[in-house]
């Protein structure tokens, strides 16, 4: 070790680099070292100034680094942790204290200059969760007598995850395989950059349509976590739902349990909670989706949130769906939100290419080829392609027959077909059963009853598979010994097989991907439901979980009736069905007038919500209309209705969708109106979608026509004017500008004077609304003492 100085510093610079970004390029502590370092270091015999290198490297020194990093910890709470951690390290019990003093103080000058480079940190760890967490580590700290048995136990599951996740599954392809990962994993697009996957108190949920690799990413990312040095704790959520339902137990606990199944290593006595507060722990929350019932998962979220505060520098990855989420959300004020994009046509290219490449049947001139048409043919299904899990299936189906289907209904039916029945004929494998008729009836009649089950999905042991296939059979064979064979056949069947449905662990069968689930069931639902009304009524109370179900429902039934998309997008939309309805246009094609009838719906949903609802925060009243923003014909036709009723809302939409200055010209005198007379836009941030919309008095592009104009109808204004709460600050650059700052300068101002300068461009009206102002002959917060000047003439 050169010096103390060095080696603190060099953890330093690590960890203020996960925590945020530089504000230079290069970042320099001072390194040199005072006599008192020195002085320590030549008294230090060669195991001691072992011992003390080994604790600075170690994520224990880094985690009491990160505290005072984060929320400026030291002191007393730094000091018990550092002298517990050395001394568990080896170091000589008569140098513990003052090797404790000098590395504080050496911790502490490093951090103090480093706070100068570094961006600020994350504001969603608590100090006070800080605080108390660091007097828990440093009496956790002091009960060890030893780490050698943790360091073994971290070992073992390190080498543990690496062998269970080093291989990713190529899914769906007729047969149990896994290649490694730089054979086939293409990394996804997350969409927010802020992320900061496993950086000391970094909580993300990462969200996703299904099939978009989220259980991929968590496991790729356990497996680079224990690669890089780290112990991660991966939970698939729904392998607990039981536990979870059943309560009274931390997740501390079932991190424990993690440990022994399914990685076979029994954790000692408080190995965990160390791992976990020294910073080598990291915790991933897979499915959170997959807890169907919203008050278990809320129960779920509750307990991943109270987890937080107590770990708070533990790094956190939950994955979830994108539908449904909103019913029970983790906390903004913990967790970083992002979601994983749709792969782009270069990812496209790369995962096909690859995945053409280990298909062993083929010669390397047909791959080139099968790769080159394959990316062409597939070019008028981005939508489809887009997503790994169905490109996947779509490489299968082209390598097999060179056929795509063109909606989801039909990838997964086709995906279904084609692994049942030619995947082992090609091999010269007869086929002891075929899967149509009642064999297709009974697995659409188990998927409806795994899917409906309080934990859905969940794989069920054989016999219970074999019961729920054979009372389906028994009503068409007549024959319960005839009905019971054929379940028993095909279970058989798929045993040892990636097809759909397949044996998960001894004894023990479920569907492949929950897609699939989804999918039979559907079909399940659509068979037993003539009408779309009788569709739609057990459709609609779970439509927000049932998003799958309810897209591949809608395309058979369309398939086996004629309209029938009409008939079900137009029942919904009668039944509180918009946000379905809406959806599904990305999907489906209806006729122009279910079109015309959804984004009409749409449009005047939104124009319809009161603004002071626009005020505090995302509202998902606009999600029906941001489905329909591919529509703009339609929509430009109703807002221009709504405009000629004078909708403010409409006013509103107006400001914040693409592609509509036409129609702000058309109705510009208008608009001025409606804004003159509702005054939040004016001062107030609105929010459409789950986007912000700036107030007026913040925009710098707004036509300077409508600012003028818009400015002159404020003089006439009675006043005092209707303003939302207390008046906010305006720099008064242009005519409307220089009116709003009007409140704001009479409530912090003593003397008006020069405080807003009419320029010579400001409207005639405006200028002496202003001089008359600035002498104290008009009050914008107090009735009229004067009569307001002649209204301008229109221009």
């Amino acid at each position: 070790m050169a010096s103390i100085e060095s080696a603190v510093i060099r953890v330093v610079v690590g960890v203020s680099d996960q925590l945020s970004s530089r504000l230079t390029d290069a970042v320099e502590l001072p390194r040199v070292s005072n006599a008192a370092t020195e002085g320590l270091l030549s008294d230090l015999g060669r195991a001691d100034v072992e011992a003390l290198d080994g604790y600075l490297s170690s994520p224990d020194f880094a985690a009491v680094v990160a505290q005072k990093r984060i929320g400026n910890l030291a002191g007393k709470s730094a000091k018990d942790q550092l002298r517990e951690g050395l001394r568990l390290s080896g170091l000589s019990d008569h140098l513990v204290v003052r090797v404790t003093d000098l590395v504080h103080d050496v911790m502490v000058a490093a951090c103090d200059e480093a706070t100068m480079l570094y961006d600020d940190t994350s504001d969603r760890i608590s100090r006070s969760d800080l605080y108390t967490a660091a007097g828990q580590n440093g009496a956790l700290l002091k009960r060890l007598k030893s780490l050698a048995r943790v360091h073994a136990f971290a070992a073992r599951m390190r080498d543990q995850v690496i062998a269970l996740h080093s291989r990713i599954r190529m899914p769906h392809v007729g047969v149990s395989r896994s290649v490694r990962y730089d054979q086939l994993y293409v990394q996804p697009t997350l969409t927010s950059a802020r992320l900061r996957l496993g950086a000391p108190g970094e909580r993300v949920l990462v969200q996703g349509d299904p099939g978009a690799g989220k259980s991929t990413l968590a496991a790729k990312f356990a497996h680079d976590v224990a690669v890089s040095g780290q112990v991660p704790f991966l939970v698939v959520l729904r392998e607990f739902a039981e536990s979870f339902d059943e309560g009274g137990r931390d997740l501390l606990h079932y991190l424990e349990k993690l440990c022994q199944a399914p990685y076979n290593v029994k954790p000692p006595r408080d190995g965990v909670e160390y791992l976990l507060r020294t910073g080598r722990g990291v915790v991933i929350l897979d499915g959170l989706d997959e807890l169907v019932q919203v008050e278990l998962r809320q129960r779920v979220v509750s307990l991943v949130e109270g987890f937080a505060h107590l770990y708070p520098l533990v790094p956190l990855l939950v994955t979830a769906r994108k539908i449904g989420y909103e019913d029970a959300p983790l906390s903004t004020d913990l967790f970083t939100s992002g979601s994983i994009e749709e792969f782009d046509s270069g990812q496209v290219a790369t995962y096909v290419t690859r995945w053409f490449e280990l298909d062993e049947a083929t010669s390397p001139v047909e791959r080139e080829r099968l790769i080159a048409s394959f990316l062409e043919d597939s070019a008028s299904i981005p939508e489809l392609r887009g997503n790994p899990l169905l490109l996947t299936l779509l490489c299968a189906m082209y390598s097999s027959d060179r056929y795509l289907p063109r909606n989801l209904a039909q990838v997964y039916e086709r995906c279904a077909l084609m692994m049942f029945e030619q995947w082992d004929s090609k091999r010269g494998i007869a086929l002891p059963l075929k899967f149509h008729g009642r064999l297709r009836g009974a697995v659409q009649h188990l998927a409806w009853t795994m899917f409906n089950a309080a934990e859905s999905g969940k794989p069920l042991p054989r016999t219970r598979i074999v019961n729920v296939l054979a009372s389906y059979l028994d009503a068409k064979l007549d024959d319960h010994d005839e009905s019971v064979a054929m379940a028993e056949e095909f279970l058989a069947y798929c045993t040892g097989r990636a097809w759909i449905l397949t044996d998960v662990g001894a004894e023990v069968y479920g569907f492949t991907h929950r897609t699939f689930l989804e999918y039979f069931a559907a079909e399940h639902l659509v068979r037993t439901h003539r009408t779309a009304a009788e569709l739609w009524a057990v459709l609609r109370p779970n439509i927000q979980q049932w998003d799958v179900v309810g897209q591949i429902a809608l395309q058979l039934y369309d398939r086996n009736v004629e309209d029938g998309v009409d008939e079900l997008l137009m029942e919904a939309l009668e039944d509180d069905g918009l946000t379905f309805a809406a959806r599904a246009l990305h999907y489906v094609q209806p006729s122009n007038r279910t079109t015309r009838a959804i984004v009409t719906a749409a449009v005047d949903a939104s124009a319809s919500l009161p603004v002071e609802m626009r005020l505090h925060g995302p509202t998902g009243v606009d999600s029906p209309l941001l489905d329909c923003l591919g529509h703009h014909q339609i929509i430009t036709e109703r807002l221009d209705t709504l405009l000629h009723r004078n909708e403010f809302g409409a006013a509103l939409l107006l400001d914040s969708l693409p592609g509509l200055d036409e129609l702000v010209d058309r109705h510009r005198t208008r608009l001025v109106g409606l804004w003159k007379d509702c005054p939040w836009p004016l001062y107030t941030t609105c929010w459409f979608g789950v986007a912000e919309r700036p107030s007026l008095a913040s925009r710098t592009d707004l036509d300077a026509r409508l600012t003028d104009q818009l400015a002159s109808e404020l003089t006439s204004l009675p006043t005092p004017w209707d303003l939302p709460g207390t008046p906010v600050p305006v720099t008064p650059d242009n005519a409307l500008r220089a009116m709003l700052a009007l409140p704001y300068f009479e409530t912090t101002a003593q003397e008006r004077g020069d405080l807003v300068v009419p320029g010579p461009e400001f409207p005639a009206a405006v200028r002496e609304f202003l001089e008359r102002w600035a002498r104290g002959e008009i009050s914008v917060l107090a009735e009229d003492r004067l009569p307001p000047p002649p209204r301008p003439a229109p221009r």
